[in-house]
């Protein structure tokens, strides 16, 4: 019963080939060891019992020979009987006569010393026939002798020789163990590898591994790196049509720049963000005489012209970084070009720069009357897409048309913050870290069948008496280099509120750039977070789009990392950049967060919604969910659904 038991627990019990195969090695090491030392101590007995019956026929053939050639007189047997089982290990010595009467006999009484257990000699005793030999007096039988060796000694030498084959087959089974488990760990060592990669296959990560050696290891590898190559061909297939389909529809296609439809989408999108707190400008460029100069050159020195524009705008972009966060350029009418700046606040400077930038191409072009004009305003706190694009066109419309450079700056700055220089933000920031005057603001992910997704987090902080979110001072964090330190107090502030009693759905927590490539600040966030399992398994780690594009391997080893830690990993803002992210199924994401440029106004975008169809796709043919920001239209929401989508993320 208690075997049967003990078989169906292990029945029941889950373990690894490597447990069982040793549990095989340990059973046949075990099994030739017991065999062994069973079959040598039986042969050793067999061997002692033959010696034993020899010596007894020997010495009881040798004795009667020698009373057979004596006078009988009864003096004489008992003393040579005497002797000789004096001088022999005998343990009986007796001589009959023909009707069976005792004539001498000698038998040992005394007790030997013997070490083998008892049970050993109840399983090991030798029973050993006596001996018999003819004594004759001249040609009549004397009597019969029978002379029968003491055991007992070869019992202790059988005992002491199963103890020598004892230890001496456990240190050959001991070497055997040593020496299977280094074979076991080298044939094994492709199963690692296999368990590795089918385990990637499970957190939807699709990566290769090295063939083994081993022949049905090999054809398994062979097989799973098969599916790993045709996960990963598909996937650059579909990213390579996906950037044709997002090419051709958010660019011109002359000069490479965004064009009039997503540019319109990204400002409306930029002013959803900054409702609470307006930073930013708009510039809007006009070749006023471009249609005039088209007919006096031809069309590829005209195709030309618009392309060194817009290269020149490019430049004058990527040399003043410094002056703004982000920046969005497009070409959004055949005369017409403007840039988008976020968190800048001197536009005079950057007008004066671009305005010397626009007199060398008016140099360039001597031979033509170029008339190049730009206007540039202050985003307000209320400000609609079409207040603020009447506005710089009016601008304009007063410059007139004159030949050479003209600027019309408004300088409409309002003091929409609470702080007035980089000192006094930093100070403030800082100030409310120490104090700890902050709050967890929540978003909600939905899905569209009234399933709830995750929380989305962020941090409040406390200015003045009221709180703020993080819309507010973001920019001015960025700045001040201050990410990583908001990032370190979102975690404690989560694992204070959640630590002791986590929730059942997942926490989504957005990671900066800074708090990444720093190593002791994004050691500091995974480790503090890995001291609480129960919450480090509900927490989902948002990564801009943009930095993974970046960079690519930092990136993958904080996938191995969180990955470790039972966390999972998302990307935020996805989008613009998605198609440069190569190897995607590689990182084991868990969402994909679709930027609220391609959601806004969907429902109105046929080419938004072709990108977005494949982006749908493609994650879901991995395993990953797609949400969407910044949708409120119950319009955009249903085209949504249509599209594949998982859900959208809403304030709570």
């Amino acid at each position: 019963m208690a075997s049967f038991s003990l078989f169906k627990f292990f029945k029941k019990r889950k373990i690894t080939l490597r447990q069982e195969l040793w549990i095989t090695l340990l059973v046949v090491i075990f099994v030739g060891f017991i065999s062994s030392v069973l079959i040598s101590t039986n042969s050793a007995r067999n061997y002692f019992s033959t010696q034993l019956y020899l010596k007894n026929v020997d010495n009881a053939s040798s004795l009667a020979l020698m009373i057979s050639q004596l006078e009988k007189d009864p003096v004489e047997l008992e003393l040579l009987v005497s002797a000789t089982f004096d001088t022999g290990h005998y343990k009986r010595i007796e001589l009959q006569d023909p009707n069976g009467e005792v004539i001498v006999k000698r038998v040992f009484t005394d007790t030997l010393e013997n070490t083998a257990p008892a049970w050993f000699r109840a399983v090991y005793g030798l029973n050993v026939q006596p001996g018999v030999g003819q004594v004759n007096n001249g040609w009549q039988q004397f009597g019969t002798l029978f002379v029968e060796s003491h055991s007992q000694y070869a019992e202790q030498a059988l005992w002491e020789s199963a103890l020598k084959l004892f230890f001496s087959f456990l240190v050959v089974a001991f070497f055997a163990c040593a020496i299977s488990a280094y074979l076991l760990r080298r044939i094994l060592t492709p199963l690692d590898d296999v368990v590795y990669q089918a385990n990637a296959f499970g957190d939807k990560r699709f990566i290769k591994s090295k063939v083994p050696k081993t022949f049905e290891f090999a054809r398994l590898v062979q097989s799973m790196n098969l599916l790993s190559t045709r996960f990963s061909r598909i996937i650059k297939e579909d990213n390579k049509r996906l950037e044709e389909l997002r090419f051709k529809a958010q660019h011109d296609e002359l000069t490479g720049l965004a064009n009039r439809e997503y540019f319109s989408a990204t400002l409306e999108a930029h002013l959803q963000k900054v409702k609470d707190h307006a930073h930013g400008a708009l510039f809007l460029f006009r070749v006023v005489n471009l249609d005039k100069i088209s007919e006096s050159i031809s069309r590829v020195e005209m195709v030309n012209f618009l392309r060194r524009f817009s290269q020149v705008l490019t430049q004058f972009l990527e040399s003043n970084q410094a002056h703004f966060s982000e920046n969005y350029i497009a070409r959004i009418s055949h005369t017409d070009f403007t840039v988008l700046f976020s968190d800048t606040d001197d536009i005079q400077a950057l007008s004066e720069q671009i305005t010397t930038l626009h007199k060398s191409i008016v140099d360039e072009y001597k031979n033509i009357d170029l008339a190049i004009l730009h206007s540039c305003t202050y985003i307000e706190k209320n400000d609609t897409r079409f207040d603020l694009l009447r506005r710089v066109d009016g601008l304009l419309k007063t410059a007139g048309n004159k030949p050479g450079v003209q600027a019309k700056v408004i300088d409409n700055k309002q003091k929409s913050e609470i702080f007035d220089g980089s000192a006094d933000w930093q100070k403030a920031i800082e100030d409310a870290l120490e104090q700890k005057t902050i709050q967890l603001n929540c978003l909600e992910v939905m899905g569209f069948n009234d399933t709830f997704l995750q929380h989305q987090l962020s941090l409040s902080l406390e200015f003045g008496g009221q709180h703020y979110k993080s819309s507010y001072y973001y920019q001015w964090a960025n700045r001040l280099n201050l990410l990583a330190r908001l990032d370190w107090s979102l975690i404690k502030q989560i694992v204070k509120q959640y630590g002791e009693a986590p929730p059942n759905e997942l926490i989504a927590v957005e990671l900066s750039a800074q708090t990444l490539m720093d190593d002791t600040a994004l050691a500091s966030v995974l480790t503090y977070v890995s001291a609480f399992p129960d919450l480090a398994k509900n927490i989902c780690f948002d990564i801009r789009e943009n930095i993974v594009v970046n960079e690519k391997d930092i990136f993958k080893e904080f996938c191995e990392q969180v990955r470790c830690m039972g966390a999972k990993v998302a990307l935020k803002r996805v989008g613009p950049e998605f198609t440069k992210i190569k190897n995607i199924q590689e990182f084991g994401l868990e969402m994909l967060k679709i930027d609220s440029i391609y959601g806004h106004n969907i429902s109105y975008s046929q080419d938004n919604q072709t990108f977005l169809r494949g982006v749908c796709t493609l994650a879901h043919s991995i395993g990953i969910k797609v949400v969407a920001q910044g949708v409120t239209s119950q319009d955009d929401i249903d085209t949504l659904v249509n599209l594949g989508f998982d859900g959208v993320i809403k304030e709570s």
